[in-house]
């Protein structure tokens, strides 16, 4: 038998497709653990699949599926309801719960890549890191804002350094100023710190994980990036050519074709934010004289400029690791 979850905070709504007359059995259940083992266990072990939404809550429904011996098929929502067409009709749990399982009975189902934990847990201690480095230098910006009104000039990548900090500590400024100050130095040393176990972490990591090793052997890929690089490609295997993690991270650009004319416009940027970040900020090394892209670089900047320079390295980079990882994989099997 296959069935399909139609996941809510509150509540869960099922479907269960019977194989053998099409009868479609349905039910609504409150979203809890209780609730769903309890659902699974008045079917007794006869699910063979189950499809879920990638949507916020999914995690736990299909660890809970496969622990039961149970087929997990996660879905993309929009690529699932684009099936439908554009006819208007009406919009409901109870259909959204039927077509995800007509669509996996047909075969029609547009899969997502379902991580295995370990790849998950990685992925939120990147995706994390990166949230926590974005907070940091927002609170910096704010700070060198305040600074320049009080008529301190400074560049606002000194105050991301300990020694900027102990330089605004020292500074003298109205009552009210420093107050301010003070409280974004509390808040940036609290993310500072946080970002610092982050990084320890996967450092650690680093040392002893052997495709985070051979990630780093391309010029530019610390442990940090390595990590993020490999959170957010995962299974190399699951990709059947290099490009396709160029626009997995949404550095391909957006191509316009119309009869004999092809024009290719800004990025596309329809990709992980987080894969597209690591493979720019390895590129930003191109510049360096003893980077094997140097040559490449310097020959894109002197007829694109500099920003479309670092995206064509950011491109190779992308199919490097991706060759890097398939290799391992490979060689794993």
């Amino acid at each position: 038998m296959l069935a399909a979850i139609d996941i809510h905070k509150a509540v869960f709504q099922a479907v269960v497709l019977d194989s053998a007359d099409g009868e479609m059995i349905e039910e609504r259940f409150k979203a809890s653990g209780d609730a769903l083992v309890a659902w699974l266990q008045r079917w007794d072990g006869r699910l063979d699949a189950v499809a879920l939404e990638a949507t916020t809550g999914w995690r736990w429904v299909a660890r809970e599926l496969q622990s039961r011996g149970i087929a997990v098929h996660l879905t993309d929502a929009g690529q699932a309801s684009a099936l439908q067409g554009q006819r208007k009709r009406a919009k409901t749990d109870r259909l959204d719960a039927r077509w995800l399982v007509l669509l996996l009975a047909r075969e029609m189902l547009p899969e997502a890549w379902l991580a295995p934990e370990e790849i998950q847990r990685l992925r939120d201690k990147t995706r994390l890191r990166k949230a926590l480095t974005d907070d940091h230098t927002r609170w910096a910006q704010r700070l060198h804002a305040i600074l320049v009104h009080e008529g301190w000039a400074c560049s606002r990548g000194s105050l991301l350094t300990a020694s900027g900090r102990r330089w605004v500590a020292a500074i003298r400024l109205h009552p009210g100023a420093r107050a301010q100050v003070h409280a974004m130095l509390i808040v940036m040393a609290s993310l500072a710190e946080q970002i610092d176990l982050i990084d320890c972490e996967l450092r650690r990591m680093a040392k002893s994980d052997e495709r985070l090793k051979a990630l780093q052997r391309i010029f530019g890929i610390g442990p940090i990036l390595a990590a993020t690089i490999l959170a957010e490609i995962g299974d190399a295997t699951r990709f059947q050519r290099a490009r396709q993690v160029v626009r997995a991270a949404g550095l391909d650009p957006v191509v316009k074709d119309s009869a004999d004319k092809q024009r290719r416009g800004h990025l596309a940027k329809q990709g992980a934010p987080c894969l597209r970040w690591a493979l720019v900020e390895a590129a930003q090394h191109a510049c360096r004289k003893n980077s094997p892209d140097h040559e490449l670089y310097v020959r894109v900047r002197g007829h694109a400029g500099a920003n479309p320079a670092t995206l064509t390295i950011a491109r190779k980079i992308g199919k490097r690791a991706f060759h890097v990882l398939r290799e391992l994989e490979t060689q794993a099997a």
